[in-house]
């Protein structure tokens, strides 16, 4: 019978990442994003803008009807939320739009997700990853609606937990900065920028998309099913080091 997993984002840096571990773990994988990716491919790619997921009922039934169909009887044995909104700014106020876009892509499209597809989990064993980050706890100007919507994610990661007690086993992973085209692009006209962030960290470097992968495929291996209800910080140490400008 085939192990079955569903990842979100899954056409970003780290959800191809996602994608190709779960991959050769041997996992049928079903991949949900606005795009399908151009290089890693799911086994099955549904297109869906996850805001609208969230806000339209009938993109939420005919999504939710499209992942049933293709599991074909059998049952979803990982759910990896990894798909993420990300605005930054210190101007205030911030437009109230995009404070619900954040939270709606952010907290309600997991809860979305885990409620809605619950019911066709492998019981007891069935396992749902929440990528959130190290913004959770420790954050910086600018990054007020990640931060406050990630912070959102970690308490549903703990609620939830709770609420289906052994039926679903749920956890979230926080990473730090992670090498992804994205942050690379920023730093595409000052590369001393990106050393000094390397430099900042106790291993003088980031994470790798396959690491934040290698450690969401360990935590739904079921080795440790004692894991539960937990926030799992992968900083690379950063999130020990306290700075001061002086």
């Amino acid at each position: 019978m085939p192990r079955c997993a569903l990842i979100t984002g899954s056409a970003g840096a780290i959800g191809s990442a996602m994608v190709e571990t779960f991959q050769q773990a041997g996992y049928l994988v079903c991949g949900l994003d606005r795009v399908a990716a151009s290089h890693v491919r799911p086994d099955h790619h549904i297109t869906v803008d996850l805001y609208e997921l969230v806000h339209q009922p009938n993109t939420q039934a005919a999504v939710l009807a499209e992942i049933t169909a293709w599991l074909g009887g059998h049952t979803l044995d990982v759910l990896v939320n990894n798909a993420a909104y990300q605005y930054v700014s210190q101007t205030h106020p911030i437009p109230v739009d995009e404070l619900s876009k954040s939270y709606s892509i952010n907290v309600m499209a997991p809860y979305v997700l885990i409620s809605g597809l619950a019911a066709v989990m492998t019981p007891a064993l069935a396992s749902v990853v929440n990528i959130g980050s190290v913004h959770s706890r420790l954050t910086k100007p600018g990054f007020v609606a990640y931060a406050t919507t990630k912070a959102a994610l970690a308490a549903l990661t703990r609620g939830l937990a709770l609420d289906y007690a052994d039926r679903l086993r749920i956890n979230c992973i926080e990473p730090a900065s992670v090498e992804t085209p994205m942050l690379l692009d920023g730093f595409a006209t000052c590369p001393d920028k990106k050393a000094a962030l390397q430099a900042h960290h106790p291993q003088q470097r980031i994470a790798t998309p396959q690491e934040i992968a290698a450690l969401a495929l360990a935590v739904s291996s079921g080795a440790v099913r004692f894991l539960h209800g937990a926030c799992i910080d992968i900083s690379g140490g950063i999130a020990s080091r306290l700075h001061d400008p002086a």
